[in-house]
């Protein structure tokens, strides 16, 4: 036979074959207990699937039937669970291991139900089918176009519509990657020993929202929402020093003290690297929502971090406390904007970045013109307010610009959500392209992901004087803030969204391909923070006419106290609205 006649049949075979030499692995499952519409499953290893999974046959009654395209002999383990709806009340929990041939498992029902193996089954035998797997898979979204690849199993031809019409053999025939430019609901049929079968597969031109004036507004990213800018009142804090234990300070009236009056800045979960790559990781610095407040001798922030971050595929949701942030030495870190005037990039004398010994990571570009770094275990290491200094840069060894706030413990964590906080909401699925976040769609309630108490609040309590400021320049003028979430090196995600922080989210971490780069890349911080006081769509880049100017100067000490004739010295200088550090 000539060889171009054998491509010609090997091609033929292809297209209309209706028979495969791939190893035939079938298992069964009984959804007498589950009652699920439709079953799907999700294994991982080798072979795996991508979650949530591919749609498994009906048999009859409550037996399904599924059939590997290999022989799954290096799973480290599957699940069973609804074909299309997802979260804990529509799968089974995690079956440890590889499947046996030929064997039927069935889940007891509820919640994540235990997965048994009932031995080998004697019923009906499955029907001799084709799946079709796509990739990308079902419900992707897109910017401006996808392409999508087939694959049938065993092989046989692929019949397709893309118009919503029901696909017959008189269909089109796949042939190559198909490429589509708007919404679009790609139907197939495959037919083997004539058994026919069919299955969608839906791909949603995603509706971007745009950035406008430095802020992202969705219906879930929200900065100072409805003109909020904080309270002007005092805020009962405590804080409790516990010694020798990961959390170190508590803040003892933490889940009390705050209001939906005083909110900010409202996020959303699953924004953070980890959430797209190294879910296994631990623990969780997640953002979510900013809380401010503000007396005549204080700056009061409350910052609600939530745990919507699990490693699926593993060890699951944490039954103990390695999930929160407490639970490590790790950075938290705070941007203000107290001078519209001024403007600091976090750089250090040496040319690296604050607490950063080998580069820059985290740049501000944002208005930001002061910094606060401290440990996530609230007590340990030494917390400070970083201030630029005449060549614009932070330096350790001037006190001007290393700022301390001694004395009392003045920052603390509580376990819990706050009371006023109703929905938390994040994307329905991990690994989804972060352009997501710039839209409406995905994003699903999560609030029973977890018992509430499985969140994590923190408190801080600012001396104004230590910040540069007064209650009356925080009335009239307003100040900055945002969120830095850190998990390494550099930036995982932030409140309020910058795009920053996840330009490299799907890239892998150097060293470790699981995890993401985003723990190791510069991160340069252009988006605007949230305000607390003045007005709220004042920027803090730009300066405005927010009040008449005043000639009245006056100084402070750095506590806070009024001196009518300063000697020589480090002062806060306030002339009229303008509040800047000043040496005699």
């Amino acid at each position: 036979m000539k060889p171009r006649l054998i491509k010609s049949l090997a091609t033929l075979a292809l297209l209309f074959g209706t028979e495969s030499a791939a190893l035939a692995f079938t298992i069964y499952y009984d959804n007498s207990a589950t009652k699920w519409e439709s079953v799907g499953i999700h294994y991982w290893s080798n072979p795996s699937t991508e979650w949530p999974g591919v749609e498994i046959d009906h048999v009859e009654g409550d037996i399904w039937s599924y059939t590997f395209p290999k022989a799954p002999t290096s799973l480290d383990g599957f699940l069973f669970k609804h074909a299309s709806l997802t979260g804990d009340a529509y799968q089974t929990a995690d079956y440890k291991g590889a499947p046996k041939e030929n064997h039927i498992y069935k889940g007891a029902g509820g919640e994540k139900g235990k997965v048994t193996d009932e031995g080998e089954y004697k019923g009906a035998p499955a029907p001799t089918t084709s799946t079709v797997t796509a990739s990308p898979r079902s419900g992707t979204r897109f910017s401006e176009s996808v392409t999508v690849s087939l694959t049938a199993n065993p092989v046989t031809a692929i019949y397709y519509t893309t118009d919503g019409s029901v696909p017959t053999t008189a269909s089109k025939v796949y042939t190559a990657p198909l490429t589509f430019t708007s919404t679009t609901n790609l139907k197939t049929l495959t037919v083997l020993e004539g058994q026919g079968k069919e299955q969608t597969f839906t791909y949603t031109k995603r509706e971007m929202i745009d950035m406008v004036d430095g802020y992202l507004t969705t219906d879930y990213y929200q900065v100072n929402p409805n003109g909020q800018v904080g309270t002007n009142r005092t805020v009962d804090m405590k804080f409790t020093r516990h010694p020798n234990t990961n959390y170190q300070t508590r803040a003892d009236n933490a889940l009390n003290n705050w209001t939906e009056a005083d909110l900010i800045c409202q996020g959303v979960a699953r924004d953070i690297a980890s959430a797209f790559k190294g879910k296994h990781e631990y623990p969780v610095i997640d953002s979510y929502a900013i809380y401010g407040a503000y007396d005549s001798q204080n700056l009061y922030l409350g910052v609600q971090y939530v745990y919507a971050v699990y490693d699926e595929a593993g060890d699951g949701k944490s039954d103990n406390d390695r999930h929160r942030p407490w639970m490590m030495d790790g950075r938290i870190m705070l941007a203000f904007d107290l001078d519209p005037e001024k403007e600091f990039e976090g750089k250090l004398s040496d040319g690296n970045t604050i607490w950063d010994a080998d580069g820059q990571y985290n740049v501000m570009k944002n208005g930001t013109d002061c910094i606060w770094l401290g440990n996530t275990k609230p007590g340990v290491g030494q917390p400070r307010l970083f201030f630029p200094n005449e060549k614009g840069v932070a330096d350790y060894y001037d006190p001007a610009s290393c700022v301390e706030v001694s004395g009392e413990p003045y920052y603390g964590s509580a376990d819990g959500l706050l009371p006023s906080i109703e929905h938390i909401w994040g994307q329905d699925s991990f690994g989804y392209d972060p352009a997501e976040l710039c839209t409406n769609q995905g994003f699903v309630d999560l609030i029973n992901e977890v018992p509430r108490d499985k969140h994590t609040f923190y408190e801080w309590k600012f001396p104004l004087a230590k910040l540069g400021v007064t209650e009356d320049y925080i009335r009239r003028n307003g100040i900055g803030v945002m969120v830095i979430d850190t998990y390494g090196q550099g930036a995982i995600g932030c409140t309020p969204y910058d795009p920053a922080v996840f330009d490299n989210a799907l890239e892998s971490y150097s060293k470790d391909p699981s995890s993401s780069k985003e723990k190791e890349d510069m991160d340069i911080f252009t988006s605007r923070l949230a305000r607390i006081g003045g007005k709220a769509d004042v920027s803090g880049i730009e300066a405005g006419e927010i009040a008449e100017e005043e000639t009245l100067t006056e100084y402070y000490t750095i506590d806070g106290f009024r001196v009518a004739n300063p000697s020589k010295g480090l002062y806060i200088k306030r002339s009229g609205v303008k509040i800047e550090k000043v040496v005699l």
